[in-house]
């Protein structure tokens, strides 16, 4: 991966860089320009030169007198005294006088740029290197001519008999430019160290701010939206940290917004009775609350690493949740699942989808119907239970009707009296089924309202229920004792608490035999008040005390008919022990006598 670099690094050397290439422009075209001018100047005191020697050698050339060595000492003589190198080339190239050499070793001129120029009437200027004086020279060379007038009116023009050349070393500017490049690149050495210097505290004074923001920044990055940029002074960079402050702001309160609605989801999640269970494409679990973990026995952690498919090995509910996967309608089914502690699960699938319509999954809402589906059942047995304990008596006494009024017709009237008795019985059998059925509907609605308990002494309770059933076991010779410290109070409601003690009490008094004992007693333990009844009579068999607290559960339905029972008194005590947030147990053997136990909260 490319390294990154800071800021200050990516802007100093750009300036270095553009200082450099401007600075070298500036030297390269200076020595240039310096060179071009000294040149120039050059040039024009040669070519001045070069024309008055042309006007001297001019009028020895044209009148032809002397001879080339004439020529030749007149050079070096005029060139000693101009201290500029003095040619003199004829036209055919040959060198008639030099003022700084030997003609005889100088070859033929013909070739040179500048004797070609002037040999055609014109300046020659020609800038090269001397073999002869090993140097760099200027050549200037003017034509020095005579007019040739030939026939009359033909050909008459400007003879070129000679070339004079001056020449003048150019080493000496080479030299001054060298001085003048050595001046400038120091100036430029120091300028580099300044513009250096003045590059990176502006690069400094740039990048600063940006760094101290990217700094600020950081805090957002680590969640810290109540920091603020401090705006610098550069009009764009704090514009820039007002909008960062201002997107911040707004994206604290978004989170803060997601955070609140998260907790709401959540807790609505974690409090629904419901098992909820989402599953991605891939059937892969991706979010489940408790109630669905609990259902299935596994922690949610575990839970979300697992397929869906995994749950179960239940074949109905692996099906159900193929069909919720592959199809975009909702699903609905109930599925037993049978283990431990079977359940009947109601079982709901909705298709999930993102905000662009695509399908991302599948919402399975998982509820737990076994204690309905119980209900129901209950409330079947219950309706069938009351109509065959309606239907007895009343088929009895529609038999007696009908035998009373066939007797009447006949005038046996002594026989009448017994079946009125019967009739009689049955009717208050029924009233008395009506009135526990009415009991315990009036428990179930009171069950789970908010209704205040009192401070109550159990004493006058005992009192109120052995005195309620003493004239019915004085008959059966069935002998009550009591036993309660006036001091134990409890928080109960004085009359259903009452009403719980008498049943016990009456159902002791009539499924037990004659000349037994009751005993009735309460005491004090680890604050709660436990109030006893126990009997000395047939008892219960072992396999019957899981149900005897059941509607309209007998142990000998026969024997519980005779003595007038509905069926209801036990459910009836269970739910109002139930009520005031207590418990009852019962200890039976058959032939041994039967305790029932109730626990219920002391007042405070």
């Amino acid at each position: 991966m490319h390294k990154k670099r800071k800021l200050i690094w990516q802007i100093f050397p750009s300036f270095l860089v553009i200082i450099l290439i401007s600075l070298t422009v500036v030297t390269w075209y200076s020595t240039r320009y310096f060179k071009a001018f000294f040149l120039g100047n050059s040039e024009k005191e040669l070519t001045v030169q070069t024309k008055l020697l042309q006007n001297k050698f001019a009028p020895v050339l044209r009148e032809g007198r002397g001879s080339i060595y004439r020529i030749d000492d007149l050079c070096k003589k005029i060139g000693k005294s101009v201290q500029t190198r003095v040619t003199i080339v004829l036209p055919s190239g040959v060198v008639a006088g030099d003022s700084s050499g030997r003609i005889e070793n100088m070859g033929n001129h013909l070739t040179r740029p500048e004797i070609q120029g002037a040999l055609e009437g014109k300046k020659g200027i020609s800038t090269r290197y001397s073999s002869t004086l090993g140097q760099h020279m200027m050549y200037i060379a003017l034509p020095v001519t005579r007019y040739d007038q030939g026939k009359p009116g033909i050909n008459q023009k400007n003879q070129v008999i000679a070339v004079v050349r001056a020449a003048v070393s150019i080493s000496d500017i080479d030299k001054k430019i060298t001085v003048v490049w050595n001046n400038i690149m120091l100036v430029l050495f120091f300028t580099l160290i300044a513009a250096v210097i003045a590059s990176f505290y502006v690069a400094r004074r740039i990048t600063r701010p940006v760094e101290r923001m990217r700094k600020e920044v950081i805090e957002f990055a680590k969640g810290n939206l109540d920091n603020r940029l401090t705006p610098p002074d550069t009009e764009e960079l704090s514009q820039l940290a007002r909008a960062m402050n201002k997107m911040a702001a707004k994206l604290d309160k978004k989170i803060l917004d997601f955070k609140n609605r998260s907790h709401e989801l959540e807790a609505v999640h974690a409090s629904m009775q419901e098992g909820v269970i989402a599953v991605d494409n891939h059937e892969q679990i991706i979010t489940v609350n408790a109630a669905a973990a609990r259902i299935f026995d596994f922690s949610a952690s575990v839970l979300k690493k697992k397929n869906i498919l995994d749950l179960s090995i239940n074949y109905e509910l692996r099906i159900f949740i193929l069909k919720a996967l592959s199809t975009h309608e909702p699903v609905e089914d109930d599925i037993l699942i049978k283990g431990e502690g079977a359940i009947i699960l109601n079982i709901h699938s909705t298709a999930l989808y993102d905000t662009l319509e695509k399908r991302m999954g599948t919402l399975i809402i998982f509820h737990d119907i076994t204690r309905i589906r119980r209900l129901e059942r209950m409330h079947k047995e219950f309706a069938a239970n009351v109509s065959h304990e309606l239907k007895t008596p009343l088929t009895t006494i529609k038999g007696f009707i009908e035998t009373l009024q066939q007797m009447l017709a006949d005038n046996q009237t002594q026989k009448s009296e017994i079946f009125l008795k019967i009739i009689e019985k049955n009717v208050n059998r029924m009233v008395e089924l009506i009135n526990d059925l009415l009991a315990l509907s009036r428990l179930e609605r009171l069950e789970g309202t908010a209704i205040s308990f009192e401070p109550y002494p159990l004493a006058t309770i005992l009192e109120e229920a052995f005195y309620s059933c003493q004239s019915q076991a004085t008959k059966k010779n069935i002998q009550i004792d009591y036993t309660c410290p006036e001091n134990i109070y409890a928080m109960v409601d004085p009359i259903l608490m009452e009403q719980a003690i008498f049943n016990l009490v009456d159902n002791a008094v009539k499924y037990n035999p004659e000349t037994t004992k009751i005993n009735i007693r309460a005491v004090c333990q680890k604050g709660l008040a436990i109030i006893e009844v126990r009997d000395s009579g047939v008892g219960i068999a072992k396999k019957h005390l899981p149900k005897i607290f059941n509607r309209f559960y007998r142990v000998d339905k026969g024997r519980s008919r005779n003595e007038g029972g509905t069926g209801l008194g036990l459910a009836i005590v269970k739910h109002i022990v139930h009520y005031h947030n207590g418990k009852i147990v019962v200890e039976s053997k058959k032939g041994q006598g039967t305790l029932f136990r109730i626990y219920i909260p002391l007042s405070t």
